[in-house]
């Protein structure tokens, strides 16, 4: 017989190795370090908005690009308009990233709007403006350079601009698409109940130039969500070994944080039409003097909104396709934030093959269908990465 003289234990003991784990946090952290001060010293910062394109038209401050890679006859032209509160590379944030070049892979001709950045020259800019003047002119533009007239997909305000000027012209656009546009004031949040109680007047927050301060409009988007910068920091630090993922918070957290003044007359017209009396929602919005009914719009129409924004609520979103006149109105949810619908995996997942196979749909064109599955496939096909945006 063998007797065991160790001692009795009811399991095995096991100690960790601590060179096991020392090293790769010794190693995460050195990338880390590595990254950081690559980014802070800008010797590592993504590239945005850099897609080829031409600019194709000016007025003002505003310009009309025209990207190259679409600039071939034959394919169905889009017209993107950006909000006018960011800058317009949000379509087109980096390569990898980008809202334009998924279109472009999918076959269209695209052209898009930059507002440029309002100065006090700008300040006398109503809405009417940008919806009888800057965006008819950029869209008759188009329709001359492509041979044929656009469909239009407008983000947030620019969203707002393009339904209203849908709401105004007698010649349509062949499709509307309306992403994360504010249509319910009323449900917009803490700053829309302090602006619609008159608590602050819009002319209160002019500055000097007669516009909004950029800085301004940060603080009321940091009202929104208060931790969201700092939330924004700590993600940057758990993804900053990764040199993709921190490009890709990097270029979005620069981009969040580099706001343009907003034209004064402008504001203050969006605070008492859309805000006060949320004319969006009532179906109709006096500018200029002239009434622009939501029930005019005849064209098809998309409504898209993100459940998890906090920018457009989905309660403020979601009324605006019931409020057109158009024969086929089609609200969609994806789960996606404001941003989120523009960039990052949503957006290649989810929101450009909703989109271009819906204008697929509406616009009659086989190709585009065709064109839309394949990017789909391709999408897949690539390798699955942790995203850094949602």
């Amino acid at each position: 017989m063998t007797v065991d003289s160790r001692p009795e234990h009811s399991g095995s003991l096991s100690f960790p190795n601590p060179v096991a784990w020392v090293r790769p946090s010794v190693s995460r952290n050195t990338r880390r370090a590595v990254n950081g001060l690559r980014l802070l010293g800008g010797l590592d910062r993504p590239r945005t908005g850099c897609t080829a394109h031409l600019v194709v038209w000016r007025r003002d401050r505003a310009t009309l690009r025209r990207y190259r890679a679409g600039a071939t006859g034959g394919r169905p032209p889009l017209l993107l308009v950006p909000s006018l509160i960011n800058r317009s590379h949000i379509w087109d944030l980096r390569p990898g990233d980008s809202f334009v070049e998924g279109l472009l892979e999918r076959g269209y001709d695209v052209f898009l709007i930059d507002w440029g950045v309002a100065d006090q020259r700008d300040a006398g800019n109503t809405m009417s403006t940008y919806v009888d003047g800057h965006l008819p002119a950029a869209y008759a533009v188009v329709e001359e350079l492509a041979g044929a007239r656009p469909a239009v997909l407008g983000h947030c305000f620019g969203g707002v601009i393009a339904i209203l000027w849908a709401a105004t012209v007698a010649h349509q656009p062949p499709a509307l698409v309306a992403l994360g546009v504010p249509t319910n004031w009323a449900e917009l949040g803490p700053l829309s109940k302090i602006t619609q109680q008159g608590r602050i007047e819009p002319e209160d927050v002019l500055d000097d130039t007669g516009n909004v301060p950029p800085r301004t409009l940060l603080r009321a988007f940091q009202m929104l969500r208060p931790l969201g910068d700092l939330a924004g920091y700590v993600t940057l630090w758990d993804r900053l070994d990764d040199r993709r993922s921190a490009q890709a918070i990097w270029a979005l957290t620069d981009w969040a944080h580099d706001h343009v003044p907003f034209p004064g007359a402008a504001f203050v017209e969006m605070i008492n039409r859309l805000s006060r009396e949320n004319g969006l929602f009532t179906g109709e919005v006096v500018l200029d003097g002239q009434v622009r009914e939501l029930a005019a719009i005849r064209c098809p129409f998309l409504n898209v909104y993100g459940t998890h924004d906090h920018v457009t609520p989905p309660a403020s979103v979601m009324p605006l396709a019931g409020l057109a006149g158009s024969e086929r109105a089609d609200t969609v949810a994806l789960q996606a934030g404001h941003i989120g619908l523009l960039v990052g995996g949503t957006a290649r997942k989810r929101t450009l093959p909703t989109v271009t196979q819906w204008l697929a749909e509406v616009l009659a064109a086989p190709q585009l269908a065709a064109h839309a599955a394949g990017a789909v496939d391709r999408v897949a096909a690539r390798p699955q990465k942790k995203e850094a945006l949602r």
